[in-house]
């Protein structure tokens, strides 16, 4: 190792950088808690997820326009489908939808973005997915259906374990539902949650669960960075904060 990598290594540190994500994740969902409902507020940091980088704003708009609240008086998953898919532009089958449906909110089909996309995350196979979890959370609400399964699991000591049966729904892959929860469930629950034992709880799991799949930022912090080890989420995430900074 050079003595300039090595002060460069010296300078760095991914725990403390993990700690700032995490703190950014809390402040926004703070801010979202100020102006949303608890279970319109996760509604939206959920449907926003499901755009990557090129829909984010039209996913965005879709949860605004067809709100959580309106989920959960359609019920069956199918109509939730359904509804989703009028409102995002998909399609003009109004058969099954509720006649006090406001058919006049719908988007453009035009806006969506299928550059770079591979197939299997084409907007419309997003919102077919996103239904399957919806329509299992209309009794409890979307927040307590998480909440619920955070509290089982709050003495499991295996962190993966834990993470897998906290999000065992279908219609999303096992990746992005990992990615999904530690980038908005535990932020969220961070914030809205008063108990202690939650809140050292989604700590351990930040802590002790193992860093996640590579992607591009990673594996250039590695490349530039060999010696320093990411060895769980939060030095993940602080690896990755790192590397957007370098783009500002």
């Amino acid at each position: 190792m050079t003595k300039h990598q090595q002060e460069k290594n010296k300078n760095l540190n991914l725990n403390q950088l993990g700690n700032r994500w995490l703190e950014l994740k809390k402040q926004r969902m703070q801010n979202l808690l100020k102006i949303a409902l608890p279970n319109e507020a996760l509604y939206r940091e959920i449907m926003l997820s499901l755009g990557y980088p090129n829909n984010k704003v039209n996913f965005l708009e879709l949860a605004l326009i067809t709100p959580y609240a309106e989920i959960k008086k359609l019920k069956e998953r199918q109509i939730i489908e359904k509804a989703l898919l009028y409102r995002a532009g998909f399609t003009d089958d109004k058969e099954g939808l509720p006649e006090d449906f406001d058919f006049s909110l719908k988007m453009d089909k035009s806006v969506w973005n299928y550059k770079g996309i591979r197939p299997a995350n084409f907007p419309e196979k997003r919102i077919k997915g996103i239904s399957i979890l919806l329509s299992q959370t209309i009794e409890k609400g979307i927040v307590n259906f998480f909440l619920e399964r955070i509290k089982a699991e709050i003495n499991n000591r295996d962190p993966k374990d834990a993470v897998k049966k906290i999000m065992n729904f279908g219609g999303i892959g096992l990746q992005r539902k990992v990615e999904m929860f530690f980038n908005i469930i535990i932020p969220f629950f961070m914030v809205y949650s008063e108990d202690d034992k939650i809140k050292n709880f989604l700590n351990f799991i930040i802590e002790k669960h193992p860093s996640l799949s590579e992607n591009g930022l990673i594996k250039s912090f590695k490349l530039n960075y060999p010696d320093i080890k990411i060895e769980n989420v939060k030095t993940y995430m602080g690896a990755i904060l790192f590397q957007k900074s370098k783009r500002t």
